[in-house]
């Protein structure tokens, strides 16, 4: 946190990039001292860049389970 503590946050599955989670009351204090601001952070999801054919395999396959179009793996400029 910004003053230096530690702060434990459950994120929920299936969180998207770019959603944004607030801690109220956890961030800087106003310039006056009247009261403390809110947290607000912004989840960022790394995807792997590259995946072995198994992992691929695996992928595809949760991706059928969940009723979901596998990626299309495109090839040059068109497709």
């Amino acid at each position: 946190m910004v003053d230096g503590t530690k702060e434990k946050y459950r994120i929920p599955e299936g969180t998207q990039t770019g959603t944004k989670f607030t801690i109220k009351n956890k961030g800087f204090k106003s310039v006056n001292g009247n009261y403390q601001g809110d947290f607000v952070f912004t989840v960022q999801v790394q995807v792997p860049k590259r995946l072995s054919k198994e992992q691929r395999d695996l992928l595809v396959e949760l991706a059928k389970t969940m009723n979901e179009q596998p990626p299309v793996k495109k090839r040059g400029i068109f497709g």
